[in-house]
């Protein structure tokens, strides 16, 4: 007798159906017009970061919900063997798009305008106690301003987002 395949997502995860992947693209879609029409250019970085740097980050208690990968083959017996529970796993899946960022900002800074303006869109996890509302994998969109500390790039970020909420159909917001 075969054994019976668990169906369900994962606790914490979900299915998008049709529809509602649909919905979310357009969704997404008057999202980053709005953004573009800011200026603001997308970029796009790896779900994977080395956990040392997740870990180093500033992020105060997300980093205590990092999903760490473990090592794989000679490494991870290596580690085991050792009995060293810190050396099983080297990369860790984001947990916001902010180092992520950081990261491609410095890889990538000399290809880059000297005020760089970016969007990101995309998955990011954080292992805690799903309930209800709560992923443990969700969608995270950032516009962030790099190389202009002035005032006003932070009122242009409200301005980008204020529009881009009014392009989703919301009216009355804070």
């Amino acid at each position: 007798r075969m054994k019976q395949i668990q169906t369900q997502p994962v606790r914490g995860m979900r299915d998008i159906l049709p529809q509602q992947k649909r919905l979310r693209e357009e969704a997404f879609a008057k999202i980053l017009h709005a953004y573009r029409q800011f200026g603001f250019s997308q970029i796009e970085t790896p779900a994977l970061e080395n956990l040392d740097a997740l870990l180093r980050s500033n992020a105060g208690d997300n980093t205590k919900l990092i999903f760490a990968i473990m090592k794989r083959g000679n490494a991870l017996e290596k580690a085991i063997e050792t009995g060293d529970a810190k050396a099983l796993a080297d990369l860790g899946l984001r947990f916001d798009l902010t180092l992520p960022l950081a990261r491609y900002y410095a890889q990538n800074r000399s290809k880059l305008p000297r005020v760089f303006k970016s969007i990101q869109v995309g998955n990011v996890w954080r292992a805690e106690r799903p309930q209800k509302g709560r992923y443990r994998q969700f969608y995270q969109c950032d516009i962030d301003v790099i190389g202009n500390a002035s005032i006003l790039a932070e009122i242009e970020l409200l301005a980008a987002t204020a529009r881009a909420l009014m392009d989703l159909g919301f009216v009355d917001f804070t």
